[in-house]
Parts: C-alpha cells; sequence; structure tokens
C-alpha cells in the first residue's frame, strides 16, 4: 500500500544535521531577546520590533529544525500575548483560518482516494501518457498542476494533485526502479515541481491568486487602469510559462539531476493488477470532480447559493465522504474515522503559525514599515528601482501572507510612482506577481505546507531549491514586467 499523507515524522522530514539545530536553538532566543532590548527604529513602533524578533525567532527555528516544526508553529499562541503585541485571542484565531478548513477537507478527499487505490489508477494512466523517464514524468505533473492553477486556486490545485504524485513514488519504491538516491532525488523533484508549478500557474490569469484580483481592484479604484482579464494574460502568462520551465529545469538537470530507465512494463504491470474500476472509486471519482468543478465555478455557484466558497465546498465534500456508502447493509462508507485520523495535523499547525505571524507583522505596521522602507530609495532608476520592490517583496513573503503583503505594498509603491512621473502600473504589477513567488520555507505558501507535510523530503531540500527559484524569479518577474506591462497596458 501506498506511503499515507500524514504528518511528518522526524526520521521522514530528515532533520537539518545536529549542529546547525543546536546553532538555531541558541541562536533564535538570542535574536529574539536582541529586538527586546535594543530601541526600534525610526517610524518603528516598539510592538513591531518585537515582532521582528518573533519572525526570526521561528525563521531560524523552522529553517534549522530546532524544535520539531509544528512546535516551532505554535509559538505565536505563547508569545504574542507574552510580549504584549496582540491578546491570544487574536493569536489564536489565525489556527482557526477558513483556509486551515479547506486544507482539511481537501486532505479528506486525498485519503479517500488513497483508501481506494484510486490515486494509483490516476497516476498510472498519467504516467503511461506523459511517458516514462523521471524528468518527463515531473514536466507532466508541472504542466497538469500549473493549468490547473489558473482557473482554482493553488490550495485546492495541490491537494488535487499530490495523492497521485505520492502514488507514483511509492509505485517506484516497491518497483526498486534505481537506487534509493535517485529515488529521493525523483520524490524531491516531482513534490517541489507540484508545489511550485501550483503558485506559478496562479500568476497566469487574473483569479489565479488573491494578489493579482487585489491589483486589479487598486489599479481601477485609485487611478481608473482597467486591466483585462486577457490582458492580465498577455502578462502574467508569459511570467508564469518562464518561470515554470525554469523550475523544470532547475529540479530535474541541476537541483536533483535526474536519471533513470522506462517504467512502462512496470506501470502496465501495475495498471492489470489493479483490475476494473470500482464501485468505490467510481463514487470517489464522482465526488473529486464535483468538487473539482464547483471550485472552478465557486463565482457563479456564489451568486445563487449565499456564503458558498472554497472552503465551504471542501468540508461539504468531506462530509459527503462519510455519508456515501459502498456496502450499505454492512456499513461501510466512502471514509471513516480510522482512515481521517491520517490526517496532516502537523501541516495545520505550521500554516496556522505562518498565518499568526503573517497578521501581526500586519497590525503592529512592520508591514507598512517595511514598505516605507522603500520611499528613500524613489529617486532609483526604474529598472534598479523595479528589481529592488521585486527582491524585497520575494523574500519578505517567505514569512508573510502574498495577500497582506500585496496590499501593504501597493498604496505605497502607487504615491512612489506617482512622486516620480513614471505609470504606476510598472511598479505595482510587478509587486504583485512578486508576492506569489515565494519558494524556500514551508510556512510561505499553503502549497509549499502541503507538500512538505508528505515527510518525503528535508526541509534543506525545498530550501535550497526554492533560493535558486527566488532568485530566477527576480530576474524573470524584474525582466518582462519592464518589458510587458508599458506595452499592454499604455
Amino acid at each position: 500500500m501506498n506511503k499515507p499523507i500524514h504528518a511528518p515524522s522526524p526520521a521522514a522530514t530528515g532533520k537539518a544535521s545536529d549542529r546547525a539545530a543546536k546553532i538555531g536553538l541558541f541562536l533564535g532566543p538570542l535574536l529574539l531577546v536582541t529586538c527586546l532590548v535594543i530601541d526600534p527604529p525610526a517610524g518603528m513602533s516598539a510592538d513591531a520590533l518585537h515582532t521582528v524578533g518573533l519572525a526570526l525567532l521561528m525563521a531560524t527555528w523552522w529553517s534549522t529544525e530546532a524544535l520539531p516544526i509544528p512546535v516551532t508553529s505554535l509559538l505565536p499562541i505563547l508569545l504574542v500575548p507574552a510580549l504584549g503585541i496582540d491578546s491570544i485571542g487574536n493569536a489564536t484565531s489565525q489556527y482557526g483560518n477558513p483556509i486551515i478548513f479547506l486544507f482539511l477537507g481537501g486532505f479528506m478527499l486525498g485519503l479517500a482516494m488513497e483508501r481506494w487505490n484510486l490515486h494509483k489508477r490516476i497516476a498510472l494512466r498519467t504516467l503511461l501518457v506523459v511517458g516514462s523517464h523521471p524528468a518527463h514524468q515531473v514536466a507532466g505533473f508541472m504542466l497538469a498542476t500549473a493549468f490547473l492553477s489558473m482557473w482554482v486556486s493553488n490550495t485546492a490545485t495541490t491537494i488535487m494533485m499530490l495523492p497521485i504524485g505520492l502514488s507514483v513514488i511509492g509505485m517506484l519504491d516497491r518497483g526498486g526502479q534505481g537506487d534509493p538516491a535517485e529515488r529521493e532525488r525523483f520524490a524531491n523533484a516531482l513534490l517541489l515541481g507540484i508545489a511550485y508549478a501550483a503558485s506559478i500557474g496562479g500568476i497566469a490569469t487574473l483569479i489565479g491568486t488573491p494578489p493579482n484580483a487585489l491589483l486589479a481592484a487598486f489599479l481601477q479604484d485609485n487611478y481608473g487602469v482597467h486591466i483585462g482579464f486577457g490582458q492580465w494574460m498577455l502578462i502574467g502568462l508569459p511570467v508564469s510559462i518562464l518561470m515554470l520551465a525554469f523550475t523544470w529545469w532547475w529540479l530535474t538537470r541541476r537541483g536533483f539531476s535526474l536519471s533513470g530507465q522506462g517504467t512502462h512494463a512496470l506501470l502496465r504491470e501495475e495498471l492489470a493488477a489493479l483490475g476494473p474500476l470500482s464501485k468505490s472509486e467510481k463514487l470517489v471519482s464522482l465526488v473529486f470532480s464535483l468538487t473539482a468543478l464547483a471550485w472552478i465555478f465557486q463565482p457563479a455557484l456564489a451568486s445563487h447559493v449565499p456564503g458558498l466558497n472554497d472552503t465551504s465546498i471542501a468540508i461539504a465534500s468531506a462530509v459527503a465522504l462519510f455519508m456515501i456508502p459502498v456496502d450499505a447493509k454492512k456499513r461501510v462508507f466512502l471514509m471513516d474515522w480510522q482512515s481521517a485520523v491520517k490526517l496532516p495535523w502537523g501541516v495545520l499547525l505550521l500554516f496556522g503559525g505562518g498565518l499568526s505571524l503573517a497578521a501581526v507583522i500586519r497590525t503592529t505596521g512592520l508591514a507598512e514599515w517595511i514598505a516605507q522602507g522603500l520611499g528613500a530609495f524613489g529617486t532609483l532608476p526604474v529598472l534598479l528601482l523595479l528589481g529592488l520592490v521585486v527582491l524585497v517583496i520575494i523574500f519578505l513573503t517567505e514569512v508573510t501572507s502574498n495577500t497582506a503583503t500585496a496590499a501593504a505594498f501597493l498604496p505605497l509603491l502607487g504615491a512612489v510612482a506617482s512622486a516620480q512621473g513614471f505609470a504606476v502600473e510598472l511598479l505595482v504589477v510587478p509587486a504583485a506577481i512578486a508576492a506569489s513567488c515565494a519558494f524556500m520555507l514551508p510556512v510561505a505558501t499553503p502549497p509549499n505546507a502541503i507538500v512538505f507535510g508528505t515527510g518525503h523530503m528535508r526541509i534543506s531540500a525545498m530550501v535550497n531549491a526554492g533560493f535558486a527559484l527566488n532568485i530566477a524569479g527576480l530576474v524573470i518577474v524584474t525582466g518582462l514586467s519592464y518589458l510587458l506591462v508599458g506595452l499592454v497596458l499604455r
């Protein structure tokens, strides 16, 4: 049976070296204490400086795994009220954020697919189409993920694709294809490819990710600049394509250097062994398809169903899995609690901690203070200023909400652009795109957190690959924005 989706265990996640963990254990608190005893810089509140200390502590412990990552994610509950930054009620509220329940419902779908082996059947058929070479398999998964993410939320797309990817990894493990090191490289490349493609695909359309829609509303409301769906795709799609191509090249040629033998014979044998499509597989396929369609057409459905959103769709589907019988007489349903307890609870804590940290970064004015710091660079050449903005946002969104970061930066960047006499959209469009280019840390985006929660990779693999992609994002977003924004929107 394939390895289930579960919270990362110490052995599975592969902790950072003991030396790094020991250094991180003492370095994190030292950075926090330093921020508590020094005076805040001009314009920064004491609470904002304390939040800097908390962010440095959590980032250090997350990256070195000085403590288990889910445990580090609980620190805002302890330190936000203890440091006087905010109340415990506000600190804990983010752990019940709707997106976490979107995770929960989506994971239920993944577990149902796994319980009845549907994900394995889909994976086998997919791989027989895209080819058996590991690099081709990664490309196939990335293309499918990116396309779905153009229309469906990045989180929902990752949740849909992950069980299929895990079944491929499990199949190769059982078949003994290649040596263990090769299989580990393939697992890293495939899972990171799914996560990164989900974020990159969302860049391509206005509805692909919240910062894009936020930008369109900001320009329309404040500057009377309308960005049409097609106009955005003329900018976002080239960025998405180049980022996707570079990501595939890096993951398969440089980062993990994939090689291996063809697996078509094994794939066909595995598919034949599954036999005909079972009743349970058909029912799970039906629930899965209806859920995906509901996510895609949610804006249209919401006008007829008040309160309908991605989270309520996910929870409705999860509840339905416990209600739909496979064998009514024996009371066997598509999902039972014995299967549901395999949920990756650690990942839910991880993202809750990230959301809680992002909230205090916003409410203490820290994000605004960082954004205002860019005002001093308003006299720089446009291309250099654009690159600086993209650089800051890309790395800031590793520890804060993409949408919150965009919301904090857009008004100031609009003012800077107007004051310097160049088109506002030339600065704010790349800023919004850059908010979707966080690839280094599990907490940076929901897709990163989800794939890390499988327990198939070391955090160092994500950090190393993500850093390369962050730099590529800096170059690609800056260059294409400089070339295309004026051409398309003027």
